[in-house]
């Protein structure tokens, strides 16, 4: 049985054909996945710069409070320092009053404890 010379041709296009296309796909997927990596990277940038901002934020934050505390803590110690010479001066002035003050403050801490 003899071929026609015209489906040899035929079917040569048809498989070139589906060799370019397979071709074409290829490279497409190729594409796709360097357009992918470029974009994992993007992110992955975005992402570090971002958590280097709120890192800096965080140190910034925490050595604000540090400050605040620090600052509160020697505003507290200046007012006990403050308080503790008021309370001197008062019982160098009125000894006797001191002195009974803290004989009742001492009887009602007894009373107290024997409860």
């Amino acid at each position: 049985m003899a071929q026609d010379p015209g489906s040899n041709a035929r079917v040569r296009r048809a498989t070139a054909t589906a060799a370019a296309a397979t071709s074409d796909i290829e490279l497409q997927i190729q594409q796709l996945r360097d357009d992918i990596a470029t974009l994992a990277r993007s992110v992955a940038t975005v992402g570090s710069e971002k958590a280097d901002d709120y890192r800096t934020r965080v140190r910034k934050a925490t050595n604000d409070a540090a400050d605040a505390s620090l600052q509160m803590v020697e505003a507290a110690r200046e007012q006990a320092i403050s308080l503790e010479k008021d309370l001197e001066r008062k019982i160098r002035t009125n000894p006797l009053q001191a002195v009974a003050i803290a004989a009742g403050v001492g009887f009602v801490i007894a009373l107290l404890a024997r409860r």
